[in-house]
């Protein structure tokens, strides 16, 4: 994950961050929310909720081929993070199942 010692107040801030552009992506803002997403994972690459924005946002703005990569790669990173015991098991499924849901919707499943 992050490779740096972090606070909660630096996961916080990055949190509402995350939030500004899945506020973008609401908006149907999806290029706004690309370039907010994409800033972030050069910050912390393996993200999960920034990636899963970023492939929405994609979805949205019609980039089909690059939200699939970005619902495929998140569920890569989904998968790793419950191989360890986090505690956050029925989070992981249920993102699993969300991505999977969308990877369908996008004809890659």
């Amino acid at each position: 994950m992050l490779k740096r010692n972090v606070t909660r107040s630096d996961l916080a801030e990055f949190d509402g961050r995350v939030g500004k552009a899945m506020d973008q992506h609401i908006r149907r803002q999806y290029d706004q929310a690309i370039e907010i997403y994409k800033q972030l994972l050069d910050e912390w690459p393996d993200h999960l909720d920034a990636n899963y924005g970023l492939a929405l946002s994609y979805r949205g703005a019609g980039r089909t081929a690059e939200a699939i990569d970005g619902f495929k790669k998140t569920r890569a990173f989904v998968e790793a993070e419950m191989g360890k015991a986090t505690g956050e098991t029925a989070r992981f499924q249920m993102l699993l199942r969300m991505i999977d849901q969308q990877l369908s919707i996008l004809g890659a499943r």
